[in-house]
């Protein structure tokens, strides 16, 4: 009798600790959908990106990942750029172009922005993760032509 209860309480305590212990995160590489279109001129682009991470500044920096991985993967409804720059196959192009990309995300991709501004406070959500929306704006002919100088995309699409 003392050996049933001595097993109930370490499975108890087993499943009590495991289910503690489980982190869940968010990704900070995994893109979000939650980016809108706001407006375009001449060229450009604005939209409106939500990011998160474990920080302001991870926050801030995955809004403007996730603008980019629209434009360049999934494309723009309600806009001109409706299809993606690059292709629907994320994985295949980013390994495809690895290069290119881990260039573009490492340092290059700030100067494709021309401004981009804090739409919200930092939100601090349940799983200590913070978000913030921001508006950015991009260049969207020079990141057209960047990606045909590149050899990322043909010069009438993808």
């Amino acid at each position: 009798m003392k050996t049933n209860k001595l097993l109930l309480y370490f499975i108890f305590a087993f499943i009590l600790f495991s289910s503690s212990c489980s982190k869940k995160t968010i990704p900070f590489a995994s893109a979000s959908a939650e980016v809108n279109f706001l407006s375009e001129n001449d060229g450009t682009i604005t939209m409106r990106a939500l990011g998160i991470g474990a920080n302001e500044s991870e926050a801030f920096t995955n809004a403007v990942f996730n603008a980019f991985d629209v434009l360049f993967f999934r494309g723009l409804p309600e806009s001109q750029q409706k299809n993606p720059l690059v292709g629907t196959n994320e994985s295949e192009e980013r390994l495809k172009n690895k290069d290119y990309f881990d260039n573009f995300y490492r340092s290059r991709f700030q100067t494709f922005v021309m401004s981009q501004i804090p739409t919200s406070e930092i939100i601090s959500l349940n799983n200590g993760q913070k978000s913030i929306a921001i508006d950015i704006k991009i260049n969207l002919t020079a990141l057209r032509k960047d990606l045909e100088q590149n050899n990322i995309i043909r010069k009438f699409g993808f």
